[in-house]
């Protein structure tokens, strides 16, 4: 740990937050996260839009777009909280 952050050392010796970036989900948060990308997926699709999930045994996901152009996690969860999933 260094300045009380979690961070790893790569493969060329640096080191970088290994969730800097991603938005930490419980298990019912990614199940409704999952829900808006199968309904969405055409659309991400056409837009090239990828997403990468990682999870620990702390049972929490965590999830990054790597593309944030066209939508934020914050437009999806505002989607989601609002029904339109």
């Amino acid at each position: 740990m260094l300045s009380g952050k979690k961070v790893e050392i790569n493969l060329h010796g640096g080191d970088y937050n290994m969730y800097e970036g991603y938005k930490k989900l419980n298990k019912d948060e990614y199940r409704e996260f999952e829900s808006w990308i199968q309904n969405n997926n055409q659309e991400l699709y056409e837009n090239k839009i990828a997403y990468e999930v990682r999870w620990k045994e702390d049972e929490y996901y965590y999830v990054k777009l790597c593309d944030e152009s066209i939508y934020t996690l914050n437009d999806i969860f505002l989607d989601i909280n609002q029904g339109l999933v």
